[in-house]
């Protein structure tokens, strides 16, 4: 169980440490788990494509945590992004981006979209939800669990 005596800003600078880190290993999976796992085609209009491979995170059950989740986009998209999160636990406190202004990725899945989620205790269970990404016209999605346990990790 995470102690209380780690502060708040060393718990948010390690978990963008972990975020980075998962970013270097998620990139090269996410092109091909994205295309194999693809549940809704996007609408013929889109140019970019959000990875909708589902980004977990296990922790402790009964104990707050901090973490950072990540949006992988390729393509190239002409409209700001805005982004929104649903379905998280009730007292999470979001950190959501301000609107990605418009850009280019290539055909690589790049981290684009990185918001901080402040999480309270939780019970033991599982706490689907959602990334929620628009340009305007076209809206994708990428799911998340958050999975409390007995330990750390999936």
């Amino acid at each position: 169980m995470m102690t209380k005596s780690i502060s708040r800003p060393l718990r948010l600078m390690l978990a963008v440490a972990v975020g980075l880190a998962m970013s270097v290993v998620f990139s090269a999976s996410a092109a091909s788990a994205s295309a194999a796992v693809q549940t809704e085609a996007p609408a013929a209009e889109a140019t970019w494509d959000l990875s909708n491979y589902e980004q977990r995170i296990c922790i402790w059950a009964n104990g707050s945590y901090s973490t950072y989740f990540v949006g992988f986009i390729a393509g190239s998209w002409d409209a700001p992004l805005l982004t929104e999160v649903h379905g998280m636990p009730e007292g999470t406190e979001l950190y959501l981006p301000p609107p990605i202004p418009p850009g280019d990725n290539g055909d690589q899945y790049i981290g684009t979209i990185w918001f901080g989620v402040d999480l309270p205790p939780l019970d033991y269970g599982e706490y689907p939800a959602e990334l929620v990404v628009t340009d305007g016209t076209v809206t994708q999605t990428m799911p998340i669990m958050i999975k409390a346990q007995d330990d750390w990790g999936c």
